[in-house]
């Protein structure tokens, strides 16, 4: 039997780690040929050339695409989605998928796209619906929803705003955060190998950052954000393991300020680059606090019932889970917020916290899905119409696989 061609792009290392299970599960079909493409800050020495990770897991890659500038500036993310819609159209020329994977709202991802639909080529979305107020991701995200065949969201609220964007309720899956399938499936460091690992001692308490560009605040502000996280933090008795930010506008600045801290007070801060899927999870497990503004934050924090401070607007709209505290960016808010999510009152609270973005199986579902695609008609995905609203949302049969 013929197999179909699935090509799977991955911009770095946080949306790899989540589309790890999806790729061992094409890899595993007997009716499926795999095409990973490595693309963004998977080829970047700044962030860790990440690509390292996708050779050490031993899965073969298809292709690379570079794309990414050296500079975080508006007109240099310009340049990449230019570069990247050249060369993924070279790309699709020569390996000629028949269905492609994308999953969230990454701007190389959009020049993915523009090529694909170019091409003819249909797309498979995960994470599509969601909100983030602060981040240019929103209009990138919702555009990829009305370029994609298929849509596999995390839950029912994501689920009827794709339907709103006038996508046909038959094509759109409910199924539950990919990101939770590793919780499930990853054996975990113990506390002393994490420790070992990381050259940080978990049995202090530790609080692991993650903060991003709020990209839709003007470019400068990020200076002053990330300086009143630190100048807040450095108050506390708190040992901080901080990761580096995505590759946004401005990201440089946060690079920047937070390895000049971890220089200065190694007392305080230790900042690794690339912890890897297995030790950010782990990172997760012994942590007694998250805070900056990361998406794992709302996703994958609840599943641990690990207390979170999420700072200022780059995940508003997001569905939050009852252990995150939102917090505004300044330096007096965040340490109050900080003895909030730390008190025993507040860990107790969420101590029996189940996670609203499903059980961990969310792969196996769009497998499964993937496998009743009929791809010798795939014209048929690409002349999708607009799906018109006639009555409520309410009264619309959600496809529920959960």
């Amino acid at each position: 039997m013929q197999k179909n061609n699935i090509m799977i792009v991955t911009t770095g290392r946080s949306d790899y780690g989540l589309l790890y299970p999806l790729i061992q599960k094409i890899i595993e079909s007997s009716s499926f040929e795999l095409q990973l493409i490595a693309t963004g800050t998977h080829l970047s020495p700044l962030h860790g050339k990440t690509i390292k990770l996708i050779e050490n897991d031993g899965v073969k890659i298809a292709g690379r695409v570079e794309m990414t500038m050296k500079s975080d500036t508006e007109d240099a993310i310009c340049t990449s989605i230019s570069v990247g819609i050249l060369e993924f159209s070279k790309l699709f020329n020569s390996l000629s998928p028949d269905l492609l994977i994308v999953l969230g709202d990454r701007y190389e991802l959009w020049s993915v796209c523009v090529a694909a639909v170019i091409h003819k080529i249909p797309i498979a979305h995960i994470h599509g619906g969601e909100v983030t107020l602060g981040a240019i991701d929103d209009p990138i995200r919702h555009s990829i929803t009305k370029m994609s065949a298929f849509h596999f969201a995390s839950i029912d609220l994501y689920a009827k705003r794709i339907i709103q964007m006038g996508e046909n309720p038959e094509r759109v899956f409910v199924v539950g955060a990919i990101g939770l399938d590793n919780i499930r499936t990853i054996p975990l460091m113990t506390r002393k190998e994490l420790s070992e690992y990381t050259g940080v001692d978990f049995k202090k308490i530790i609080a692991l950052m993650t903060y991003h560009p709020v990209t839709l605040d003007s470019y400068g502000s990020t200076e002053q954000q990330i300086q009143e996280v630190l100048d807040a933090l450095i108050k506390t008795d708190l040992l901080v393991l901080m990761t580096i930010p995505n590759s946004d506008t401005s990201g440089n600045v946060i690079c920047q300020r937070i390895e000049q801290y971890s220089q200065q007070y190694p007392e305080k801060f230790r900042l690794f680059k690339n912890l890897g899927q297995k030790g950010y999870l782990s990172a997760m497990k012994y942590a007694q606090l998250m805070i900056g503004n990361s998406s794992s934050g709302i996703i994958e924090s609840a599943s641990f019932h690990l207390p979170v401070v999420n700072i200022g607007d780059r995940q508003a709209g997001r569905f939050k889970p009852m252990n995150v505290l939102d917090c505004a960016c300044s330096q007096d808010t965040i340490l109050d917020t900080i003895n909030q999510a730390l008190s025993d009152e507040f860990k107790q609270s969420i101590i029996r916290l189940e996670s609203p973005y499903g059980d961990g199986n969310t792969s196996t579902r769009i497998v499964k899905v993937l496998e009743s695609i009929d791809f010798d008609n795939k014209s048929q995905f690409l002349k999708k119409g607009f799906y018109d609203l006639t009555h409520d949302l309410s009264q619309i049969n959600l496809q529920r696989l959960l």
